[in-house]
Formats: C-alpha cells, structure tokens, sequence
C-alpha cells in the first residue's frame, strides 16, 4: 500500500508481462474470451471524489469482505485523504488537542507538501498489517513528534505510508465464483498478477506507445491563401509537418525504456523497483487483495519507517529511496494517474461481468447489519487507530 509493503513471505516465482501476448501464460482463471454473460459477476466501486479518509477505506473494505449479505465480488479504487475523515468521528493527533482540531482543520496553513506550518504532518497516514509492532516498524519518536496518524488494519502484510497520491485498489473474491484461485497469499498475488495488473500495465504501455507513434508523424498545420494558419496548401488541405528534433528524442526516451511489470517475490515492481505495497486477508469463502500503488510520494515521509529486519532477497540492503520508484516517473509524461484505474477496469472487464455500485449502497448495508457506518467502525471493525 504511497506505499510500501515491508512484509516478507516465501519466494514466488518471477512472473513477467514484457513478452508478447501470445507467449504470456494462461491466466488461472480462463474467463478473457468468454460472453459477458458467462463471466462471474463483480461489483465495480469507483470511490474517487468520494472524499473517504484512508481509515475510512479500510472500514469500507472490511465490512463488504465480512458482512455483505450477498457474497459478492467486489473491485474497488479510489484516491483518499489521508486524515480528513468524511463520515466517521475519529481522534487524530495530537490527541491531547481532540477539541481543537476541527477548528484547526478548518483554518491551518499548510506547506507544498501537505506538511502543516505548526510543525504537524497531515499529509500522510502510516498503516501496519494486523500483526504490526510499531517499535519494531516505525521511528516512533519523528512520527510522534510530527503528530503522524497510524493505523493498524484488519488484513497482514507489512507497513505503508499512503498519501494524496497513492492509487488504491481491492478485489475481494469468494471461493465460489473463483475455485481456481486458492485461498492462499501467493496464489492471489499470482491471479492479481495474471489476470489484472498484468493486462492492465501491458494495456497501459500499448496506450502511451500509440500516442507516442501518433504524435512522431508530425504536426498538422492548416494553410489558408498559400499561408500556413498553425493548424493545417490549398484550402481544405492539410499538410504534415516534421516533429521537433526535441520531441521526436523525448518520445523515444518516454516509450522504448518502459520496464516491464513483474511479480517478483511478494511485490509488484518495475524492473527491480517496488510500485506499491500489498496485502491480503482470508475469511471463510472468500479473500481480499488490496494495494496502494505509488504514483508518487515525498521521500521525507518514507523516512517514517524503518529498515525492517526480514526483506525480500531482491532488495538487499536498499534504503527506500532506492528500492522505491514512483510509477509517474515513467508514465507521467505522457498519461495522468487516474489512467491506471481505467486499464484496471478494462482488464477487470475482460474476466468479469462488471456491475457499478456506489457509496451508498454501501453505507446502506452498515446502516442494515450495524446501525450505521460509525457504528461498524467502533464495534467489530479491525482497523484501529494506534497511539503512539
């Protein structure tokens, strides 16, 4: 989960999407060329602009793995404040100063990271898996003191940091509609793999290839009278012009040095860089996947976590900085963030029959099984605020 999952399990073996489609394994679950109407259903949630807080996310996620009365698949996005929550009441840091901080929310000032100028980090929320010891995970004393908010959820895995910009996403499957996937860590990181993040980054790459091959043919001008206008010789006639020596290099650059997506040990990365932090959790008939992809993130808040003592193989002795890469560094030049969630949805489609869902028809089944939202969250839910 901006993220990173510290997290070490077994070795997976090394899964990479780079090679041409018709060499690339079958996906375990052969659903891609079936009718739509004989593939398994899934719930498509898209909760950007929601305005959810991380904690409130991670509530959400929970209540539709544990309680939705109708078992279904679930697919879920989103971007999400840090902090700000929307619909639950919960004590942020400092926590001597719980009366006072709606006002100072209303009216702080804040520096071009999120960092508040009284010396508080907003801008970032600290997440360890259910298991996570903060002594052993964070450096307690710069967290504390610079009144980071951290949470313990409900799923395993490792410590995150999330911020503005990570790239949330979740799939929940019951064992049912999905026997082919098994109720294990590694096999659903391999169906993530095959069946959605796989297609969605090879799907990605193609996009920005094509645009990048659009644009190398030269710019359209219009000419009017024998004078070019800018945009397209005779009247109705439209000239292709040579690209700029410039543009034609940094397309070159943009396009041919795209790493390929690799499920290697337990982490998504490009190359042999981490691209987001991941983490399951297992019930009975049913599992749920979920990862923050990272767009981007300030390095200061990555330094809230510590080197932890078991790491995967692959990364050595690399600080975060240097296991770390921000997908916008090799997508942002020519695509925007959100463009990751369409490709996920376009793969997601290709294996599944999408049904749209929205926020309140989940709030609806709080309301039903809890008496509400806030209710869920203080009673059964998992993910707690940890004060350090």
């Amino acid at each position: 989960m901006a993220s990173i999952s510290l997290a070490v399990r077994s070795h997976i073996p090394r899964t990479i999407f780079s090679r041409p489609s018709s060499c690339i394994r079958k996906p375990l679950l052969s659903t891609r060329h079936l009718s739509n109407a004989a593939r398994p259903k899934i719930s498509w949630l898209d909760l950007r602009g929601a305005g959810l807080s991380a904690v409130e996310r991670l509530a959400m996620e929970e209540l539709l793995l544990r309680h939705d009365p109708l078992e279904r698949c679930w697919a879920i996005v989103g971007v999400h404040e840090p902090t700000e929550n929307k619909i639950l009441n919960v004590p942020l840091p400092p926590y001597d100063d719980w009366s006072t901080q709606r006002k100072r929310a209303s009216d702080r000032l804040d520096d071009a990271y999120g960092h508040e100028i009284d010396g508080t980090n907003k801008s970032c929320t600290i997440i360890m898996g259910i298991g996570g010891k903060p002594e052993r995970l964070i450096d307690i004393k710069s967290a504390k003191n610079d009144g980071v908010l951290v949470l313990k959820r409900f799923s395993g895995g490792g410590t995150v940091v999330v911020d503005h910009s990570s790239l949330w996403t979740t799939f929940i499957g019951r064992n049912k509609v999905l026997p082919e996937v098994k109720p294990f860590p590694r096999e659903i990181m391999k169906w993530s793999a095959d069946v959605i993040f796989g297609p969605a980054f090879e799907s990605w790459n193609r996009e920005i290839t094509a645009s990048g091959s659009r644009r190398s043919k030269g710019r359209q001008t219009l000419v009017f009278q024998g004078k070019s206008c800018g945009l397209s010789g005779g009247v109705g006639e439209s000239l292709i012009l040579p690209p700029k020596e410039n543009e034609t290099s940094q397309q070159t650059t943009d396009h041919s040095t795209l790493p390929a997506f690799v499920l290697k040990e337990n982490d998504y990365v490009l190359g042999e860089r981490k691209i987001g932090g991941n983490a399951q959790a297992l019930v009975s008939g049913g599992f749920l996947h979920h990862t923050s992809f990272l767009w981007d993130f300030d390095q200061i808040n990555m330094e809230y976590l510590t080197l932890p003592d078991k790491r995967p193989e692959y990364r050595g002795n690399r600080s975060h900085d240097e296991f770390l890469v921000r997908l916008k560094d090799h997508y942002g030049k020519n695509s925007r963030k959100n463009s990751l969630f369409a490709h996920v949805k376009k793969a997601t489609g290709e294996s599944f029959a999408l049904e749209e869902t929205n926020l309140n028809d989940v709030l609806k089944l709080a309301n039903e099984k809890f008496g509400g939202f806030q209710q869920w969250f203080d009673g059964k839910c998992r993910t707690k605020v940890v004060k350090l």
